[in-house]
């Protein structure tokens, strides 16, 4: 039908936009946090393309949806606006909901893709590029004759010279502060290595040094080889994260936290038909209120369904509640709430009518 087909391409198009504008602010705001860390020497600067390219795949799955739901009160804002819905109700043509939900579960199987697969891919090769970060020699700032603050400033680390071809350290020295000590070290050669899951230096034949504060006597320990953990970034993604697990693993673990995994990558396609059929009977407007009267009323419902979303996975992940229960009791709440806003306009006419007719 040319009606239905009109309404969607108005959806369509004001997803596009909408989508374009979100993923460019997203990206905006990423790129100048990866350009700082790079400035810094936290991260090499040739990484930084690819670690946007794979924290924008995992988080296409939360913008998407939004972009979406916002493009349906946009479009048929406008119509209202318009009053073009009004002229479609005049020739007994109403709001196409079927054809919107068709488009949400089209919308939906995309976000499952992203959620399912995509996403836990982009996660894992996230946790791998950041494994071969770890084992250069400039990925914390560490560079030949330069010192290097470390651990919010309780720190200090030199090294003399590094080998290119394989990392190996030359005269180092270090020193941090401890909330009851300070230790020194000294060492003639270190390395690193990956240990357990965990970053570690290994330094050489050197000599470690203790004293309490406002006390000059030092204890020195001899050592032929010492081992440092190295704390690692905050945004760092373990391989073996629940983020980081593809789906097939998640369906065949029978622990909480991997089944609020599941269920909360099931929800977010679920979560894309609910908001579309949210957002027809929530769009309605008058020509004096505007199509952008419903946008933040939008906005704050969709808020509010992802942090209860949110809220659920971790009692879930707790074991607050059981797997039978998890997330879905959420999407129960929005299926009643726009049940009642669909039905509401009949109530109120019903109820109206009733009252005409007592007065009568």
């Amino acid at each position: 039908m040319i009606i239905n087909r009109y309404v969607i391409r108005e959806i369509v198009y004001t997803f596009l936009g909408l989508s374009a504008l979100l993923i460019l602010i997203y990206i905006s705001n990423r790129f100048m946090l990866y350009l700082v860390q790079a400035a810094s020497g936290k991260i090499p600067a040739d990484f930084v393309l690819r670690l946007l390219v794979l924290k924008l795949l995992s988080d296409l799955m939360l913008i998407l949806p939004l972009a979406f739901f916002l493009s349906i009160l946009l479009a048929l804002g406008r119509l209202y606006k318009d009053n073009e819905i009004t002229v479609m109700a005049a020739c007994g043509i109403p709001v196409p909901l079927k054809s919107i939900v068709y488009l949400g579960i089209v919308m939906a199987l995309g976000i499952g893709a992203l959620s399912l697969f995509i996403a836990p891919w982009a996660q894992s090769q996230r946790s791998q590029l950041q494994a071969q970060l770890n084992t250069r020699a400039d990925i914390f700032g560490i560079a030949a004759g330069r010192f290097k603050e470390f651990n919010q400033g309780q720190g200090i680390f030199y090294v003399e010279d590094i080998e290119p071809a394989s990392g190996k350290m030359q005269t180092l020295f270090a020193q941090t502060w401890l909330p009851e000590k300070q230790v020194v070290f000294s060492a003639k050669r270190a390395y690193r290595k990956i240990e357990q899951g965990e970053l570690v230096m290994v330094l050489e034949e050197g000599y470690r040094y203790e004293n309490k504060p406002s006390q000059l006597n030092y204890t020195r320990t001899k050592f032929s080889e010492h081992t440092i953990t190295i704390p690692q970034p905050a945004d760092f993604v373990r391989a073996d994260s629940r983020d980081a697990l593809p789906t097939a693993a998640l369906l065949n673990s029978n622990d909480l936290v991997h089944q609020a995994e599941l269920q909360w990558r099931l929800s977010l396609p679920l979560s894309v038909i609910l908001l579309a059929a949210l957002a027809v009977p929530l769009s309605r407007t008058t020509p004096r209120q505007g199509q952008y009267s419903k946008i933040f009323i939008g906005i704050l419902i969709s808020l509010i369904y992802n942090n209860l979303l949110n809220i659920a996975q971790k009692w879930l992940s707790r074991g607050d509640v059981p797997p039978w229960i998890g997330v879905w009791w959420v999407h129960i709440a929005m299926l009643i709430f726009i049940l009642v806003l669909w039905f509401m306009p009949q109530f109120n006419r019903y109820i109206f009518g009733q009252r005409a007719v007592s007065h009568a």
